[in-house]
C-alpha cells in the first residue's frame, strides 16, 4: 500500500525538489519495511544468509535511509550537508559490517550472546533515532504552518508514522534487548505494520481530500449549471469566454463569481418595495433574493431599463467563499419552489410593466 502510495504521488513531485525529497525519505522507510515482510526477507536471507529482521542487509539499509530521511529533513531546514550525513552513514555501516564479520554465525545477537554486539545495536538504533526524530519534528511544526487542511492533515499523520518508528527505534528495541521480554518482541511486526500503514495515509491524504473535494466540486457544478445557464443567458455581459481546459475548482470558482454578477446586475430591475417584501416572505436574503429574481429577469427580459439608483442593502451573497457557494446553491434548489411560486408583492411595489 505504502509502495502503491508513492507511486501515485511521484509525478506530482518530479519538478518540485522538496517534494520530491521528502517521497525519498519516505520511500527509504518503505524499503526498510519491506526489507523484513515477506517473500523479500526470504529473498535476502537466501542471497546473504539467514538473519531474519536483524540481518546485515536489513540494518545496512536502516543506517542508509536514515540518512535519506536525515538528508530531506536538513534539505527542508536550509542547513543541507550531505558530505557529513551520507559520510557518517558510510562509517557507521562499515562500523557495522566490522562487528558483524565476527560474529559466529548469522542470528539476531545481543551483548548477552556476543560482547562486542552491544556496540551494533547502539550504532544501529541512534542512526535510526537520527533520522525518524527530527522528521517528525519536521512535519508536525510544518503541519502547524500549512495552509490548506489536506496538506496540514497529510503533514501530521507523516509526522505520526516517523514518530512510531523514532519510539520503536529509540525505546522499544533498546529495552527489547535488554530485558528481552517476549511482548517487547512481539511490537516489531505490530510496529512495522503500523508505522506502514501510517506513512502510506499521510503520503496519500493530501491527494485524497483534493479528490473528495474536487468529486464535491463536480456535484456543485451539476447542481448549479441550470441557474447558470439561466442568468448568463439574462444577462449574457457577466460570460467570460473560456479558453484551454479549465480545472474543476477554477471553473466552480467562475460559475459562482459569473452568477453572483448576473444577481447584481439583475438587482437593479427591481424596486426597493419588492426586495422589501421578498424579504418578508422568506425570511433570508438568498430566499428573499429566488423570490424577486424571476422578477428581474422578466423586467429585463421586457427591455426594462434598469433603475438608476441600485436599491439598497448589503451585497446579498456574503463575504467568505462557503457564504457565495451557499448562496449560489440556495438559489439554485429554490428557483422552482412553492415559496419562490407564492411570493406576492405588494401592488403598490410592482412596477406598470409587471402587472
Amino acid at each position: 500500500m505504502l509502495w502503491v502510495t508513492l507511486v501515485i504521488r511521484a509525478p506530482a513531485a518530479r519538478r518540485a525538489p522538496p517534494r520530491r525529497r521528502m517521497l525519498i525519505a519516505i520511500a527509504s522507510l518503505a524499503t526498510s519495511i519491506t526489507l523484513v515482510l515477506e517473500p523479500v526477507a526470504g529473498l535476502v536471507d537466501r542471497a546473504f544468509g539467514p538473519g531474519g529482521g536483524c540481518g546485515i542487509v536489513v540494518s545496512v539499509w536502516g543506517v542508509v535511509g536514515s540518512a535519506l530521511i536525515l538528508d530531506f529533513v536538513l534539505a527542508a531546514t536550509a542547513s543541507r550537508r550531505p558530505l557529513l550525513v551520507y559520510g557518517s552513514a558510510a562509517l557507521v555501516s562499515a562500523a557495522l559490517l566490522l562487528i558483524n564479520s565476527g560474529a559466529p554465525e548469522p542470528a539476531c545477537l545481543t551483548s548477552a550472546d556476543v560482547p562486542w554486539f552491544g556496540l551494533f545495536w547502539s550504532l544501529l538504533c541512534l542512526a535510526h533515532v537520527l533520522g525518524t526524530g527530527p522528521a517528525a519534528i519536521l512535519c508536525a511544526r510544518y503541519g502547524r504552518r500549512a495552509t490548506t487542511r489536506p496538506l496540514r492533515a497529510g503533514l501530521y499523520v507523516l509526522a505520526t508514522g516517523f514518530a512510531s518508528s523514532t519510539v520503536f527505534w529509540g525505546l522499544v528495541v533498546p529495552a527489547y534487548l535488554v530485558t528481552r521480554s517476549s511482548w517487547l518482541g512481539a511490537a516489531a511486526p505490530l510496529n512495522v505494520a503500523i508505522t506502514a500503514w501510517v506513512m502510506a495515509l499521510g503520503t496519500a491524504l493530501p491527494q485524497l481530500l483534493r479528490l473528495h473535494r474536487a468529486a464535491g466540486d463536480r456535484r456543485t457544478l451539476r447542481h448549479l449549471e441550470p441557474l447558470w445557464r439561466r442568468l448568463v443567458t439574462a444577462v449574457p455581459q457577466v460570460h467570460l469566454p473560456e479558453s484551454g481546459r479549465w480545472a474543476s475548482d477554477l471553473r466552480l470558482y467562475r460559475r459562482v463569481i459569473e452568477i453572483r454578477d448576473a444577481v447584481l446586475v439583475l438587482r437593479d430591475y427591481v424596486d426597493p418595495g419588492t426586495i422589501e417584501a421578498a424579504r418578508a416572505h422568506a425570511g433570508s436574503e438568498a430566499l428573499a433574493t429566488a423570490c424577486w429574481l424571476p422578477l428581474a429577469e422578466a423586467a429585463k427580459e421586457r427591455g426594462e431599463p434598469p433603475r438608476a439608483a441600485p436599491p439598497p442593502g448589503a451585497d446579498c451573497s456574503g463575504e467568505e467563499w462557503a457564504d457565495e457557494v451557499g448562496f449560489a446553491l440556495t438559489l439554485a434548489e429554490h428557483r422552482d419552489s412553492a415559496l419562490v411560486r407564492s411570493f406576492q408583492p405588494a401592488s403598490g411595489s410592482i412596477p406598470d410593466g409587471q402587472r
